[in-house]
């Protein structure tokens, strides 16, 4: 019995011995992967905030109205910036709401240290008179800026449109006026030639709310609605010939009904 107590106690303590190996073993397994974490953060946090990856080249492509300098404030955007604290939609939404003359912007990054803007501006599409006023309005109808009469010159390549607001319109505000965008689509299709004649256009205050296009020698072309543009735009120009050949004076061309143009 003696001798089968003793070995008794050397199998258990040989499983205490075992059992406490392996606890050892878990808990130096577990510290030293809590070191490798710990070791891991440090690392990435060392290397997060290094200069590896502070912004040093912010490039702009597509502006125009706006400087560089303009769109860096609005957007807070600066060298030295970490990259990835640039709030990518943040900052596109900004930029859309800040400035107005901007249509659409994408950011990219570029990994490890570079940010590029591209930048789509909106394109003065026709300038809108109210009393004193001109609006100067996009092709979607967004009011982009009010200027003086001073500052007419700084438009000329753009169509005068007048008797189409009926109110002072807002900075960003967005016109719901077909007429008015209207007048710069014909305007735009228009022959070079008949276009430099063009002295500016209103939309007529009777119940159709005709187009009318008035010439520098104070003539009229009602043009009627927007539809059929490039019909009405060739039957204008055999109109325009016809009185020129036939010496034929007139006041006004009428092409609102293409099958029936009437001069007058």
């Amino acid at each position: 019995m003696a001798n089968g107590d003793k070995n008794y106690q050397k199998i258990l303590a040989a499983r205490k011995r075992r059992n406490i190996k392996r606890k050892f073993l878990l808990v130096l397994w577990i510290f030293l992967f809590f070191c490798f974490f710990l070791l891991m953060i440090w690392g990435f946090n060392y290397f997060y905030n290094s200069s590896y990856f502070k912004v040093k080249n912010i490039k702009v492509t597509g502006n125009e109205k706006y400087s560089e300098n303009e769109i860096y404030s609005v957007a807070k955007l600066f060298q030295g910036l970490n990259v990835f604290e640039v709030d990518k939609k943040k900052i596109e939404d900004t930029l859309l709401t800040e400035l107005i003359w901007i249509k659409s912007v994408t950011l990219k990054k570029i990994f490890p240290d570079k940010i590029e803007l591209d930048v789509i501006e909106r394109k003065p599409y026709v300038k809108a008179f109210y009393a004193s006023d001109y609006y100067i309005i996009d092709d979607e109808g967004i009011v982009l800026e009010k200027i003086d009469a001073k500052d007419l010159k700084n438009y000329d390549n753009i169509i005068t449109v007048k008797n189409a607001l009926k109110y002072r319109p807002s900075t960003g505000e967005k016109i719901a006026k077909k007429n008015l965008l209207s007048c710069g689509l014909i305007y735009k299709i228009l022959d070079l030639e008949l276009k430099q004649d063009v002295k500016e256009a209103y939309i007529s205050k009777d119940f159709e709310e005709d187009i009318v296009f008035l010439m520098i020698n104070n003539k009229k072309i009602i043009f009627g609605t927007s539809d059929r543009i490039q019909e009405k735009n060739a039957i204008l120009r055999e109109v325009l010939d016809r009185l020129k050949t036939q010496e034929i004076t007139y006041s006004e061309i009428d092409i609102s009904n293409v099958d029936n143009p009437v001069i007058r």
